[in-house]
């Protein structure tokens, strides 16, 4: 039996050739004979959206994902102590 599978990958510009899988979905299989023909259509609609959604979310948070982690690395190397060794010190006499 053969299926169709979607797989979300992240791929470092430096080594593109490399992925990381991050999710996979597998379509659901379709059974024609089980299908009624009055509602076949809004069934197969259901399920389309129904995947198309899980995919896009899993999609979108690891593009978040992301966008989180470079936002917070940027912020540790804002206030990393090396960047306070550069700092004035504080006067020893304060009042």
């Amino acid at each position: 039996m053969r299926r169709i599978r979607v797989v979300i990958c992240e791929v470092d510009d430096q080594t593109p050739d490399a992925m990381t899988e991050l999710a996979a979905f597998d379509l659901p299989t379709m059974d024609i004979a089980t299908l009624a023909p009055d509602t076949a259509l809004d069934d197969l609609e259901r399920t389309t959206y129904d995947t198309g959604n899980a995919i896009l979310r899993r999609t979108l948070q690891a593009r978040w994902d992301l966008v989180d982690a470079t936002l917070a690395e940027q912020y540790r190397q804002r206030f990393s102590p090396s960047a306070r060794l550069r700092r004035r010190p504080r006067g020893r006499n304060r009042r």
